[in-house]
């Protein structure tokens, strides 16, 4: 066997260090200290007694982190449906539109929400939502229908979270979609034009079968952050609709920092983890996303 000649890729070796150590100080160290946590009951005066599996059976037992799990799963789903079919959709009718400079204008201000924060989106669509003074509202009062508190209305909140969430996503999986359609052969479709195909048949019978690869990893791009969601839910939750919206990762930002039940929450956000993993498992097996589609 050749032996290894540190010096000679001492250079190397050093040009990677900083990336090792980032990960080491900051993913690898974070997830063997929580690990540790999730199995310890921390003490009033600092430290904590070793409970091996205890804090795992606790959270099992918990009937809000049913619930939680459960409207993750909801909330989830009609996020990744309307995040996959929507942004489809208006990235096929940007490609139709003739005029360039439309279409960049167009295309720039379905990007735009992307760009904000969610505290900045809630923040505005409160005020849009809001039962006094909103423009919603308002709306609402002059073609004489009563006020609708919809953001306190366990009825409207989570399907109100759902449109949000897609509209604030719409313009980033337009765009993977949009860049999609560009980079598809044309000579497709002059032969197509050749054939007398209409435009609603290249599209049906050429467009779409060609972006199902993109299709799938847009799917499974909004899947991987799917049990992840907080920040739509921790903007726009009130007294009126905590119980009704309560997720996953608030379930463990209020065991963690409310109510500093740090062993919980560290068992708790592990079972997400390992919740998400298998979820996206299923998902790719049975999306048939391989490892050329995420390339």
């Amino acid at each position: 066997m050749r032996r290894l000649k540190p010096r000679k890729y001492a250079q190397l070796y050093l040009m990677a260090l900083p990336t090792v150590l980032y990960f080491l100080v900051f993913s690898i160290y974070p997830v063997i200290q929580g690990l540790y946590m999730s199995t310890q009951k921390p003490l009033l005066l600092g430290g904590g007694v070793f409970v091996g599996l205890e804090n795992y059976r606790g959270v099992l037992k918990d009937r809000m982190f049913w619930r939680a799990l459960s409207t993750t799963l909801q909330l989830s789903g009609g996020t990744i449906a309307l995040g996959v079919l929507i942004p489809l959709i208006v990235a096929i009718a940007l490609n139709e539109l003739p005029l360039p400079r439309l279409r960049k204008f167009t295309q720039t201000i379905i990007y735009t929400p992307h760009l904000f924060s969610w505290v900045v989106v809630g923040g505005i669509w409160i005020q849009v939502l809001s039962p006094d003074g909103g423009l919603l509202n308002e709306l609402l009062n002059l073609v004489g229908l009563q006020k609708v508190h919809f953001l306190a209305d366990s009825m409207w909140i989570k399907p109100l979270i759902v449109l949000l969430s897609t509209w604030k996503g719409l313009g980033y999986n337009a765009v993977i979609y949009y860049a999609a359609i560009s980079s598809l052969d044309p000579e497709v479709y002059e032969a197509a034009t050749v054939d007398g195909a209409s435009r609603w048949q290249k599209i049906t019978k050429l467009t779409l079968p060609l972006l199902m690869p993109t299709v799938r990893v847009v799917f499974m791009l909004s899947a991987v952050g799917a049990l992840r969601i907080f920040d739509q839910i921790f903007v726009l939750r009130n007294a009126a609709t905590t119980r009704v919206i309560d997720v996953l990762m608030t379930y463990v930002y209020d065991l963690g920092m409310r109510q500093f039940n740090l062993g919980w929450a560290t068992a708790a956000s592990f079972m997400v983890t390992a919740v998400g993993i298998m979820t996206v498992g299923m998902l790719r097996k049975a999306m048939n996303v391989d490892q050329a589609d995420l390339s």
